[in-house]
Formats: structure tokens, C-alpha cells, sequence
């Protein structure tokens, strides 16, 4: 039995003060790390905060920016009332395009014109595009014209602003909402006065124009002469159009498959340059006549393919040579030849127009669509055929149109836009005409204004430090902006492509 006495006379043991004094640095060490862990963790959350922020601010400031920029340009409107012509209504219409959404386009001097929609101020500092002016059309809800403005973007004491003016309005009067746009006739340092802010802490602005593939300089390719000014010699738009024929110096084995036809220009001179071309028509002495027919009469069907011939014309410039062969014309390079160089991944516009015929009688009303052909497209010049690739695939087809198939309508501009997978520098422009039809082959044809030219707008690359040259400005359809924004601190940026697809003129 256990001695109630001894237990209850046990001495107690609590810390020795070693111990204590262990327990207590332990519990400081965790303390202190604690504390550190946890003031680190505040720190580092505020600071995700701020950048949160800042990049939220940036990302607003590039909507804007983007909202603002992408209807540069912007130019059509509807107009009011209903269009009726020939008993047909057609709604409502398009209006005219307003001078004033470009910066400078009826400049006295031609150099100095500027078809573009904006407007750059240089700036000190280099991480700043100081001062962006963009004009576009404002529309009320219905797509009707309510005014042209000119939004004005800059940076001042790291505060992005923005500015608005009223630069064109409609003949009644101005509509504009003041709140939104300074009323017309306010300049540009004026409306600054009423300036909205639309970011504070900007220490990155910078707006950088797409420099287009295609320059001005280098926009035409036919007609080839490109050496004398347009604007005051005419002639410097003329061609010609050349008949694939069968003759002595032919090399190529399927020249037999193309037959002459009639070709004058406008002033009746027959195998000679002009603004434009008739073909067909009727026979004239020691001249061909009219296309040729795939159509038997006496069988009342058409030809069989052995007897099938078709007319083919090659386009060069001015060579007014009358014994000339397509195959010489088609490989010769200068304001003369018609040969052409085709780059890869470049967009090209072949256009040309073709009127109503003269005669409201012509057989070529008479034209079948999906029994006669008519199409354009390119030749090689040494082998006839349509570029081909090094396995011998077809590099690029024929565009097929068909002429005016009524008295009034159907008239106008042909246009085909085109790239190319590869280069092709041995080509030269060619019309191919086959009828089947029993009466359409007899009529006359007209090409007007035949063109080629690269598609300034559709390729472009961003190059640091590029300022496009006055001429230039209309072809830039992008811009690039790099945006910093700080927030207590913590700097957000952004960087977007914003395209412009409206700024300058149609292409």
C-alpha cells in the first residue's frame, strides 16, 4: 500500500532559468520571423495591387486610345431619303466623302497635299508621341452625318489628355454636343483648354506608324511609263493591246490556236496606242475583222475541238509599231514593253473599264454567261502559256468578266486583286476572248484605263524611328502603341496593334 505521506510531501520542479531563457529567445526568433513573413506578404500584396492597377489603367487607356484610333479616317455617311432610279428603290444612299477628314488634301502645291487623317507633333522626349491629331466622321444612331472632328491625343506633366474640335458640320447648323466636341472654329490650342485627362502617372506614350510595303513611287507597274507626270501628260497613261497570231518568227507551239482581231484606239487608228482599245467590229480592207467564232452555222453547234480557235491580245505601252509581234512586245521591259515583274506575297489590282457599246445594237449584248469567255490574266512571254512554278503548277489563273449585257447598265470598272506565292518577272498582261454563241463574236469591245498596280495598304511592317513621308501618309493603315502607366510605384504597360483601315483615301 502506497504511502499517502511520501506522495503528498513530493517536491514540485518548474523552468530552471536556462530554460526559460531558451524558451524566450526561441519564441522571439519566431516572432521576428513571423512578423517579417507577415509585413512581406502585406508589402507584396499592396504592391500586386498596384500593379493590378496600373495595368488595368494602362489596359483602359489603350481602349480608348484603340476606340479612337481604329474610326480614323472614317468618312462615308448615310444620306436621308429614298433613291429611286428606273423604278427601283434603293434606300437610302451613301453620301459624298467630306474634304475635311484630311489633313491637307487640296494643297496648291502637289507635294504638299496630304490625304491622310492625322497628324503627328514631334515631341522632346523620346518615349513620347507629344501630340496626335486623327479626324473621322462622328454618325448619329442611323449612320447619318453629324460632323467631322479632330480628336487631339497628348502627354503633358505625365498627364495623358485628350482634346476634341468640330472641324466640319452640316449646312444646318451645327449639332454638336459641347460636352463631348468644341464647337467648329475653336483651333486646336484652344480646345487643349477643355482638355479631358484621361490617365495620370504616363511615363509611356508612344505611337508608331506601320511603314507600308509599297510606296508611292513604286505603287504602278502598267502602264510602264512611269517617268513623266501624269497629271500633264496623258499620253503617259496609254497602251496597247497586241493579237497573239501565228507568224514566221513564232516560237511557240500553240500560236496556231490564236487568230487576229480588229484593234483601234479611241481616235480609230487602228494597231495604236491610246487611253483605250475597241476590238471586234467590222472587216476593213487589209485589217482583220471581227472575233473569231466557235459556232458552226451550217451544223447549228459548235465547232469540234480540233477546229476550236480563240483571240488573244497582250498588253504593252506606247508602241505604235503596226507590224508588231505579241512575243517582242510581251518580253521587252520599259514605257514601250509590256513585260512585268511580279513580287511574292504582294497584293496587286488589275482594273480596267469597259463602256456601253456606241451602237445599242451591238451583238456584244448578245454575249452568253457561261457559254462565251472572257477573261484576263498573264502569259509567259517565251513559252504563250500562264505562269507556272518550277513542277509546273499553275502559279496564277485567269480573272473571267463578262462585258455590258444591257443598253443602260454594265458599264463601269472591272477590278481583280491578286498575290502571287512566288516571284514572276516573264509575264506580260493578256485578254482571251472565245465565243460559242451563235451572234456575239460579231460585236465590238472597248478596255479603258487598264491598270496594274500594287495595293499600297495591304501589306505593311513596323520599323523603330520610321516618319512617313508626306505623300506616304495616306497608304498607313496600323499603328502601334506602347503604353506605361505608373500607379504608387508599380508601372503597367500595354502594347497593341490598332488597324486603320479607313485613313486616306479608297484604294
Amino acid at each position: 500500500m502506497i504511502n499517502e505521506k511520501v506522495v503528498r510531501n513530493k517536491p514540485k520542479r518548474g523552468f530552471t532559468l536556462m530554460e526559460l531563457v531558451v524558451y524566450m529567445g526561441l519564441l522571439g526568433v519566431i516572432v521576428i520571423i513571423a512578423g517579417r513573413a507577415f509585413t512581406d506578404s502585406t508589402k507584396f500584396r499592396v504592391r500586386t495591387q498596384n500593379m493590378l492597377r496600373a495595368t488595368q489603367d494602362a489596359e483602359n487607356v489603350a481602349t480608348l486610345f484603340k476606340a479612337d484610333l481604329s474610326q480614323m479616317g472614317a468618312k462615308s455617311s448615310v444620306e436621308e431619303g429614298i433613291v429611286v432610279l428606273n423604278n427601283v428603290d434603293y434606300g437610302n444612299k451613301f453620301g459624298a466623302v467630306r474634304d475635311s477628314v484630311y489633313m491637307d488634301p487640296n494643297n496648291a502645291t502637289e507635294s504638299q497635299r496630304d490625304s491622310s487623317s492625322f497628324r503627328f507633333v514631334a515631341s522632346n522626349d523620346p518615349d513620347h508621341v507629344d501630340s496626335l491629331f486623327i479626324r473621322y466622321v462622328r454618325y448619329d444612331s442611323d449612320g447619318r452625318f453629324q460632323a467631322v472632328e479632330e480628336a487631339h491625343w497628348y502627354v503633358e506633366n505625365n498627364i495623358l489628355k485628350r482634346s476634341c474640335r468640330t472641324i466640319d458640320e452640316p449646312l444646318s447648323g451645327s449639332i454638336i454636343n459641347t460636352d463631348l466636341c468644341r464647337p467648329k472654329g475653336e483651333s486646336a490650342l484652344t480646345a487643349k483648354q477643355y482638355a479631358v485627362e484621361i490617365a495620370s502617372g504616363v511615363t509611356n506614350f508612344k505611337v508608331l506608324p506601320a511603314e507600308p510595303r509599297t510606296k508611292v513611287e513604286n505603287i504602278r507597274i502598267f502602264p510602264p511609263d512611269t517617268s513623266t507626270d501624269t497629271l500633264t501628260d496623258a499620253t503617259a497613261n496609254y497602251f496597247r493591246l497586241v493579237p497573239r497570231r501565228k507568224t514566221f518568227e513564232s516560237s511557240t507551239n500553240d500560236d496556231d490556236l490564236y487568230l487576229p482581231v480588229l484593234v483601234a484606239n479611241e481616235s480609230g487608228t487602228m494597231n495604236a496606242s491610246g487611253n483605250s482599245q475597241r476590238l471586234g467590229g467590222k472587216l476593213v480592207t487589209g485589217e482583220v475583222g471581227p472575233f473569231h467564232s466557235n459556232w458552226d452555222n451550217n451544223a447549228e453547234d459548235t465547232l469540234t475541238m480540233e477546229n476550236r480557235r480563240f483571240n488573244q491580245l497582250v498588253a504593252i505601252g506606247k508602241w505604235n509599231d503596226g507590224n508588231l509581234h505579241w512575243q517582242k512586245a510581251c518580253g521587252t521591259y520599259g514605257p514601250s514593253g509590256g513585260r512585268i515583274r511580279l513580287e511574292n506575297d504582294v497584293e496587286y489590282e488589275l482594273s480596267f473599264n469597259m463602256p456601253l457599246p456606241v451602237n445599242n445594237v451591238d451583238r456584244s449584248l448578245l454575249f452568253v454567261p457561261g457559254k462565251d469567255h472572257m477573261s484576263v490574266g498573264f502569259r509567259n512571254y517565251s513559252t504563250g502559256k500562264v505562269p507556272k512554278n518550277e513542277h509546273g503548277e499553275t502559279i496564277l489563273d485567269d480573272f473571267m468578266f463578262f462585258p455590258p449585257l444591257d443598253r443602260n447598265r454594265g458599264n463601269g470598272r472591272r477590278i481583280m486583286r491578286f498575290t502571287v506565292p512566288e516571284e514572276i518577272d516573264d509575264v506580260c498582261i493578256a485578254f482571251t476572248f472565245s465565243f460559242y454563241s451563235p451572234l456575239a463574236h460579231d460585236g465590238t469591245l472597248t478596255i479603258e484605263n487598264l491598270r496594274l498596280r500594287k495595293v499600297a495598304s495591304s501589306t505593311y511592317q513596323f520599323n523603330e524611328g520610321y516618319a512617313p513621308q508626306l505623300r506616304d501618309k495616306k497608304n498607313v493603315k496600323a499603328f502601334r502603341l506602347v503604353l506605361s502607366v505608373i500607379n504608387n510605384g508599380e508601372v503597367g504597360s500595354d502594347t497593341l496593334v490598332i488597324s486603320t483601315p479607313s485613313n486616306g483615301p479608297s484604294d
